[in-house]
């Protein structure tokens, strides 16, 4: 039997970076993350039998446990290195199960499993974790085990409804509808709010010397002046064309601005998206591939700790750059006020400060890497300094028929931690800053110019990855390792788009919303699942058995199932609102409906009456900007065809006697010209990866395309644009 160790971990990278400490005692080999799960197709929960879960082996790992267990023929102690979260350990049970079931040779040594955590990947805390090497702890696997399968009850039970009285392919998630519910309500506050009329007021006054300043009217009489309209305006303008003006007072204060704390998950990821316009996906990625190179400390955590040894190096690195006067007496220290704090066991920092800024400056890193690297070094630096400090004046001017205007300007008197930015060369936090002019109180002022602005109050702002994430940790829902997935996935599943940074939903985020709100209020209830997750924090800690905890949620929602999937009509569930229109065939009112390829308009008497069409902004219009409503008739049965919004490929014909006839034909979104290679073809707008491009519809006939509109000059031809 071998004297070496076999050490398992999650990647290949971190393998390659573990190898490198360990040395040839050890062989480190990846798992490449879960080996199994639960299958893709069916519940595979066995609700009957304590929600037992029937796991299945992928095909990837069938082959890695295969060389798994070729290596562990010649050695039987087996280190199970996996991430220091519930993630990891789950992982790290399953490799020991699958290991355990391999038959060994009669008389062969049993394997020993043990467990090491490490929240970095440095030569201390790798040394330090195998020294103190464990068993698994089954808590964390069983709370991730819980949170597996009640994400699939919910899932994979809800879901087969929204087929039936939604549309087919739909899905459904205990924490992704939060997320669209969040969404949904932002964007109904939009339209319902109605925008005001407001405006202000700035003038420059100057003094005997001519000494300019600039202020804002801020008070009449001493309070606070609102200004609804031009009128209100133009009486304030007519009341100070004779008044007088003289510096009612000068005040001088010291302003702190603190540095800001160190960045958990939940943090960093919303710098990320300020500073880059990152989704949270890609931060994790990023950072991912720094913890596993050993650059940074473990980054799924919601701790602001601080070890004890990076804290002496800050301050020997702080002291050495910038002088010990920008260090406060003690080290900064941050309480982790984060509901159900227990990934981590500290904050997402450097692993060595030293070598950080010469990798910085070094360029030496991929791009995202280095961005999201270049935050976690700026941050971990800024905490542990002294707070900025400002010399702060207000000028506030009174004219002789009592209106106050204001000006407030200020100048950096100590920089504290902004001098973090321009070391390491990234973007300024500092606040653009106005220098106001030396004047003396009872100074007297003549007004040179009136400046009226007319604004209009603005809706809430949609939630962006930074702004959703922040409120949904406000919530206490989700932990540290489901916000990047959980914003993925309402992405990805059709619920909501990106419009620049900003979430928008679609109209079938709010057929789904409205229908859980109604009749599945605990799925999507903030409060329930708030304690729900601090249910699992609770299985975490060996507090609460995690069977029970599934049973009280599954049995009532089970019955809930059933009765609403004999009480829900398709019909209602679809309706999205009423249209102006009324049905020609009837005279009844037009609903808006959600159909399988957007909206369309039907007859509020259906099923007796059958007439539906599509909205009229779903109808393609001319080069003279004319609908156009003629597309032929139906080849199978002689009726015409209509357009539906846009199918997986983009726009198609179907036919107007669906669903009795479900032809449906390409529709080709022609720009009227003649392809100019084969001349028999129409040019029509095409759809690839890369984005829109032009055609020939006689293909693959004719292979004629251009990434530009080929009616304008110096058309690009496309290269693999399919």
């Amino acid at each position: 039997m071998s004297e070496q160790k076999l050490v398992i971990v999650e990647s290949p990278t971190k393998a390659k970076t573990l190898s490198k400490i360990l040395g040839k005692q050890y062989v480190v080999k990846a798992s490449m993350g879960h080996i199994r799960d639960l299958p893709k197709s069916g519940l595979a929960i066995d609700v009957e039998n304590n929600f037992e879960p029937q796991y299945e082996v992928s095909t990837k790992g069938k082959k890695i446990i295969s060389e798994l267990n070729t290596l562990s023929k010649d050695i039987n102690d087996i280190i199970l290195a996996t991430d220091p979260d519930r993630e990891g350990e789950a992982i790290a049970w399953h490799l020991s199960e699958l290991l355990k079931a391999k038959k060994r040779a009669k008389g062969a040594v049993p394997l020993k499993f043990s467990r090491v955590v490490f929240h970095e990947i440095t030569k201390s805390a790798i040394e330090e974790a195998f020294v103190h090497a464990t068993a698994l702890n089954t808590n964390l696997v069983d709370a991730q085990q819980a949170r597996r399968v009640l994400d699939r009850l919910v899932g994979y039970k809800l879901s087969p409804l929204l087929w039936k009285k939604v549309r087919y392919g739909l899905s459904a998630g205990r924490v992704q509808s939060i997320a669209v519910r969040l969404i949904v309500e932002k964007e109904r506050e939009r339209q319902a709010f109605n925008s005001e009329e407001y405006w202000s007021v700035d003038a420059e006054f100057e003094n005997s010397a001519q000494i300019k300043i600039t202020a804002s009217l801020i008070e009449k009489d001493g309070k606070k002046l609102e200004l609804p309209d031009e009128a209100a305006v133009k009486k304030v303008e007519s009341d100070l064309l004779g008044a007088t003006f003289k510096v009612d007072a000068v005040k001088r204060t010291d302003r702190k601005r603190k540095p800001p704390v160190p960045f958990k998950t939940s943090t960093l990821q919303q710098a990320a998206a300020n500073y880059y316009g990152f989704t949270a996906k890609k931060t994790m990625s990023a950072a991912q591939k720094l913890f596993e190179k050993g650059l940074i400390t473990y980054h799924r955590t919601d701790s602001l700790d601080l070890s004890a040894q990076f804290l002496q190096e800050a301050q020997t690195f702080i002291k050495k750059t910038w002088g010990v006067e920008n260090l406060p007496k003690s080290p900064n220290i941050y309480k982790t006020n984060s509901k159900g704090a227990q990934e981590a066991h500290e904050a997402i920092r450097p692993t060595n400060l030293d070598n950080a800024v010469e990798i910085i400056h070094s360029g030496s890193l991929p791009k995202e890497e280095h961005q999201i690297y270049s935050l976690i070094v700026k941050r971990s630096l800024e905490c542990q300094m002294l707070p900025a400090v400002y010399d702060q004046t207000t000028i506030n001017i009174m004219s002789s028929n009592a209106y106050g205007f204001r000006a407030t300007g200020s100048i950096i008197k100590f920089a504290g931690w902004l001098n973090v930015t321009s070391y390491l060369k990234m973007s300024s936090d500092k606040e653009d800053l106005d220098v106001l002019p030396a004047l003396t109180e009872n100074e007297l002022l003549s007004m040179s110019t009136f400046v009226p602005e007319q604004h209009f109050t603005q809706p809430p702002a949609r939630y962006s990855d930074a702004s959703i994430i922040k409120h949904l940790e406000e919530l206490g829902i989700g932990r540290p390792s489901t916000y990047a997935p959980t914003l993925t996935t309402i992405v990805s599943r059709g619920y909501v788009e990106k419009e620049g940074r900003y979430f928008v939903p679609k109209d079938v985020a709010y057929v789904v919303n409205d229908l859980l709100v109604s009749h599945f209020p605990d799925v999507v209830d903030y409060n329930f699942t708030a304690v729900m997750e601090e249910d699992l924090d609770k299985v975490a800690a060996g507090k609460v058995e995690w069977v029970p905890l599934i049973s009280r949620f599954y049995t009532p929602f089970a019955q809930t199932l059933a009765l609403k999937d004999k009480e829900l009509q398709k019909q209602d569930m679809t309706k999205l609102g009423e249209s102006d229109e009324k049905c020609p065939d009837c005279g009844k009112i037009l609903y808006i409906k959600l159909g399988k390829y957007g909206k369309f308009l039907s007859c509020s008497g259906f099923p007796d009456c059958e007439y539906a069409k599509p909205l009229n902004d779903e109808i393609p219009t001319n080069e003279n900007g004319e609908q156009i409503t003629d597309f032929g008739k139906c080849d199978k049965c002689e009726q015409g065809m209509f357009l539906l919004k846009q199918g997986r490929f983009g726009k198609f014909l179907a036919c107007n006697n669906y669903p009795k006839c479900k032809n449906t034909k390409q529709y080709l979104d022609k720009i009227g010209m003649n392809c100019p290679e084969c001349k028999t073809g129409d040019i029509v707008v095409k759809k690839a990866k890369r984005g829109v491009f032009y055609g020939c519809s006689n293909y693959p006939t004719c292979n004629y395309a251009s990434w530009k509109n080929p009616k304008l000059d110096s058309a690009d031809p496309v290269q693999s644009a399919e």
